[in-house]
């Protein structure tokens, strides 16, 4: 190639950026107001909280021991030969949103099914799956107990089901720690812990 031809290739190119840094720059255009889509201030809060970093979005995890719970005919407890269902937990997530003011709100989803047991029982169980949120291994910030009622069908072996814990709440002065969320089947009396 000849050094004329290659000299022009680099002009053309040049000439080109310069045309799209003018464009870029003369024009009104910033990269604040096409984020926020305009210079509405209103609008541009609502990108920012939108877009604002999460302070807190804790790891979910299984108690151990709690991931499945065996429900017995009734004055049998204990014996497995009269198990009637067997609930599971089979899966869970969680969704993170911080604010403006520093307050995290956290969505827990958990999913699981609900299995006849050896004699093939069909109709209703509530199993009582608990959601909990501690800081620093022992600071209970959030302890509820959600009730599934699960119904399998005359004819089915299985049932699944699934909810979201729409309302754990870590507020701005408490961000700062090691969080966990564990989720489990809780069958304990203790009425205080609702």
């Amino acid at each position: 190639m000849n050094s004329v031809g290659f000299s022009g290739k680099i002009l053309s190119a040049l000439a080109l950026v310069v045309t799209l840094s003018a464009c870029s720059s003369g024009s009104g255009f910033s990269p604040r107001s096409w984020v926020s889509g305009g210079t509405d201030p209103k609008a541009e809060q609502e990108t920012l909280e939108k877009f604002a970093p999460v302070a807190v979005c804790p790891d979910v995890q299984v108690r151990d021991g709690t991931q499945m719970l065996a429900v017995f005919d009734k004055g049998k407890e204990g014996d497995f030969s009269a198990v009637r269902f067997q609930g599971t937990i089979r899966k869970f997530a969680r969704e993170c949103h911080t604010d403006a003011s520093g307050t995290t709100t956290i969505k827990v989803g958990v999913a699981g099914r609900l299995l006849a047991g050896p004699n093939g029982a069909v109709g209703a169980a509530t199993l009582p799956v608990r959601v909990v949120m501690v800081r620093n291994g022992d600071e209970v910030l959030y302890s509820k107990l959600y009730p599934q009622n699960i119904t399998i069908a005359p004819g089915a072996a299985a049932a699944d089901w699934d909810f979201v814990a729409p309302d754990l709440v870590v507020t701005g002065d408490k961000s700062q720690g090691n969080f966990v969320i564990y989720v489990g089947f809780d069958e304990s009396k203790d009425k205080k812990k609702k």
